[in-house]
């Protein structure tokens, strides 16, 4: 995962374990951010991170429910996290995410 991608990660990573660290008007925002994926790809991070109270799935758990390799699975994430993060929608994200 690229540097780039990896700031969206932890914030997720965050996010999902404890979603009332940001506000609800962030957790707004993570969702139309989300949805700039296709649907089964936003899914996918929903579950990979635990995100608006869905059960965390492991990176094995998602790979079987798309007979992928665990290897496949995780760079589908990592490519998913990448088209996030280079939006103009996660740099806003950011700025607000950064001032509190």
């Amino acid at each position: 995962m690229d540097s780039i991608s990896t700031e969206l990660h932890s914030f997720l990573i965050s996010f999902g374990q404890n979603p009332k660290l940001v506000s609800h008007q962030v957790g707004h925002y993570v969702e139309h951010l989300l949805q700039l994926l296709p649907t089964l790809n936003e899914q996918r991070l929903i579950s990979f991170y635990g995100l608006f109270g869905k059960t965390r799935l492991t990176l094995r758990q998602l790979a079987q429910a798309k007979n992928e390799t665990d290897t496949q699975t995780a760079e589908n994430i990592a490519i998913d996290l990448r088209r996030l993060a280079v939006t103009p929608e996660w740099q806003m994200l950011k700025g607000l995410i950064n001032k509190k």
